[in-house]
């Protein structure tokens, strides 16, 4: 799976660009946030899937880096919990 992370709201962008992925973040169909226990979104980014168990591999990253909890896709205009 491919994805990659386009915007970090806590970082000051430092995270931009992290990922499988490089090249056009738009090349991938499936927007993705990363949210803290509390809720709070931590990260923005896009993938290549995001219904198997592949679609979890962002969050293994945003775990170990920021300590995020939760990972959602969009799903037209709602955010979905996988």
């Amino acid at each position: 799976m491919k994805w990659v992370i386009t915007q970090d709201q806590i970082d000051n962008g430092e995270a931009v660009g992290k990922g499988t992925f490089k090249g056009d973040a738009a090349a991938l169909p499936h927007a993705f946030r990363l949210l803290d226990d509390d809720g709070e979104v931590y990260y923005h980014g896009r993938s290549s899937d995001n219904s198997s168990e592949a679609a979890f591999q962002p969050l293994d990253w945003a775990m170990a880096h920021a300590g995020c909890t939760t990972i959602q896709y969009r799903n037209g205009s709602t955010w979905e919990t996988l």
